[in-house]
């Protein structure tokens, strides 16, 4: 089977502009995968460049940061589908400390509310809290490390909605997931859950617990070095999730592996 994939993107990195154009064409035939560039390219008209603004918080260093918006169009056999996205990924940094903010928009107040907190922030690490709050960002993050691993009182589920790297409709799924996630035109689709989400029985947040606000590192299986509030002071602090107490209805979509669904979790 034939997989053909064009598409445009245009990506503001630390002030400079990148325009991107591809076009490419994968063959799948049982265990043989071959993918080369195809002869044209994109077409379609260029987005309008994204552009990238200040945070305005004191003592904040903007280390990187880069908006892409794109649109791609698809085709495998008879099935088309296009696609149209944005990205937004920020480093922010304060002395040793290195926070993280990954988003589907170009919208900045939840990173500048991040940056405040980090102007606070202590630069020495401490224990975390005993009972702690993760904002639905690290709730995102976290959730493609929960595949299985996911404790008794919580349900990870796949949410229903879009298309799949076949083409195929993304479905409500628990577990032994149906569809198939392709980033590339130049990797062979991977069977991985879409559009995570957590449930849980318990989703009434104690707003007096201190909260994880974001990302000093990427995930690591469970563990989670973590920027935490806890309305008094800021400092960082590593946490190891070995339980869920409650997770939060209101949920917001992130880009993290074939994307989730971050909602505000209670450990």
């Amino acid at each position: 089977m034939i997989y053909r994939k064009q598409g445009r993107s245009v990506r503001w990195e630390n002030g400079v502009v990148v325009h991107v154009s591809e076009s490419g064409i994968a063959v799948e035939e049982g265990e043989w995968f071959r993918c080369e560039p195809a002869p044209h390219a994109a077409s379609g008209q260029l987005l309008a460049a994204p552009r990238g603004e200040g945070l305005g918080v004191r003592g904040i260093a903007v280390e990187r940061l880069i908006l892409t918006e794109g649109e791609a169009h698809h085709q495998y056999g008879d099935r088309q589908w296009t696609e149209h996205t944005r990205r937004m990924h920020l480093a922010m940094t304060r002395g040793p400390l290195r926070v993280l903010v990954d988003r589907a928009d170009f919208d900045f107040t939840q990173a500048r509310a991040i940056a405040a907190v980090l102007a606070k922030a202590e630069l020495t690490e401490r224990a975390a809290p005993p009972r702690l709050r993760l904002a639905p960002n690290i709730t995102a993050a976290l959730l493609p490390h929960l595949a299985g691993l996911a404790p008794p009182n919580v349900r990870l589920v796949q949410t229903a909605g879009g298309v799949d790297g076949y083409g195929n409709d993304i479905v409500e799924a628990v577990n032994d997931w149906p569809n198939f996630y392709r980033p590339s035109y130049r990797t062979r689709p991977v069977r991985m859950p879409h559009n995570l989400r957590l449930e849980c029985s318990v989703r009434e947040i104690d707003r007096d617990r201190p909260i994880a606000v974001a990302l000093l590192a990427p995930v690591d299986g469970l563990v989670l070095r973590v920027l935490v509030d806890d309305g008094t002071r800021a400092f960082p602090a590593t946490v190891r999730v070995t339980r869920i107490d409650a997770v939060a209805d209101e949920r917001e979509w992130y880009p993290y592996a074939a994307g989730s669904f971050g909602a505000e979790m209670m450990l």
